[in-house]
């Protein structure tokens, strides 16, 4: 459990460097990344993992 908290932790640190240099994600590229993160709906309904 600590391992998995330290690793959200860091992963949000790298985030917002990364944002601080090259600028807010766009909305696109967060569809993109939750779409890879959680799958996405296809039009007819079902889901698809990444």
């Amino acid at each position: 459990m600590v391992a998995r908290q330290l690793r959200h932790q860091l992963l949000g640190a790298d985030l917002l460097r990364h944002q601080e240099k090259h600028g807010e994600f766009t909305d696109e590229e967060l569809a993109q990344a939750r779409s890879r993160i959680f799958g996405t709906a296809d039009p007819d309904g079902s889901a698809s993992a990444a």
